[in-house]
């Protein structure tokens, strides 16, 4: 990382939690089948990004009294329209921060996978993308600061 800071894993990230490190594992199974997403870890959260980031996980029992292991943040062109959504912030032009709460691995089905696609999709230049076959068997590669997650 940058100016000599030491790395940070994601186990120091969610403080060793077995249920937000499954989260956090099953997640990033998911978005490294597609194509140029690269995993950054920094002392609040694990951020994934194409372009641009459009995806983090993080604790948030670090800054409020909560009982949830990890929150999913979800950066999309639009605002979901689902009860699963926690919260929803709207920090730029044609971003929409979806706030998810995943309390057990099995929350991270295929209605969040279709979400985390959706945002990868959106996460270019350009702002659109098809979807491409997975990459599972292309190398995931990183710029200074990045690292696999």
């Amino acid at each position: 990382m940058a100016g000599g800071s030491e790395a940070v894993t994601p186990e120091e990230v969610f403080d060793g939690d077995p249920v937000a490190l499954a989260i956090h594992d099953e997640i990033r199974r998911t978005l490294l089948l597609l194509d140029g997403v690269r995993g950054r870890v920094s002392r609040s959260q694990v951020g994934f990004r194409r372009d641009r980031a459009f995806a983090m996980l993080w604790c948030p029992g670090r800054y409020v009294a909560s009982d949830v292991p990890v929150v999913l943040s979800v950066a999309l062109p639009r605002a979901l329209q689902s009860a699963r959504v926690k919260q929803v912030v709207h920090p730029s032009a044609g971003t929409w921060m979806n706030h998810l709460e995943l309390r057990d691995v099995a929350d991270v089905d295929d209605e969040v996978r279709g979400w985390l696609v959706e945002a990868w999709a959106a996460a270019t230049v350009t702002g659109h993308s098809k979807v491409e076959r997975p990459a599972s068997s292309r190398a995931i590669g990183t710029r200074k600061g990045e690292h696999d997650t």
